[in-house]
């Protein structure tokens, strides 16, 4: 398979906001915690995030990622990408279904969008 000297110009950004969107995932993750621990009284009701805001992230970040890792693939051939995305979104995906589990939603989380950047991280490195 010959591979091209440079990226197409559109799969570039696509990584990048792959990543921003897996990012938002680990964001509320992160940030929620803290939010917490400053507003006690919020605790229980208005800061804990509804189980369909896990699924509507990932139903936001699986198809551009699918679609960067597919254009990478394209190019580098390498399928470690696609190993760690869907790694990254499994946890993810278990992390929505024990919601409500502190602090294994959290954890599984916080961990599966590490993993999802990572994949898109070495997607973008292994071009060419």
């Amino acid at each position: 398979m010959r591979r091209p000297e440079s990226p197409p110009a559109d799969s570039l950004p696509l990584d990048a906001a792959a990543a921003a969107l897996s990012s938002l995932c680990l964001l509320h993750c992160l940030l929620l915690p803290l939010t917490l621990a400053l507003a006690p009284a919020l605790a229980g009701s208005v800061l804990h995030s509804p189980l369909w805001l896990h699924w509507a992230l990932l139903a936001l970040a699986a198809p551009v990622s699918t679609y960067a890792l597919w254009r990478g693939a394209e190019l580098h051939g390498d399928p470690l990408p696609w190993r760690l995305a869907a790694l990254g979104f499994a946890m993810m995906a278990a992390g929505a279904l024990v919601h409500g589990s502190a602090p294994a939603e959290a954890l599984l989380t916080v961990a599966g969008g590490l993993v999802v950047a990572a994949a898109h991280w070495r997607n973008f490195r292994a071009r060419p």
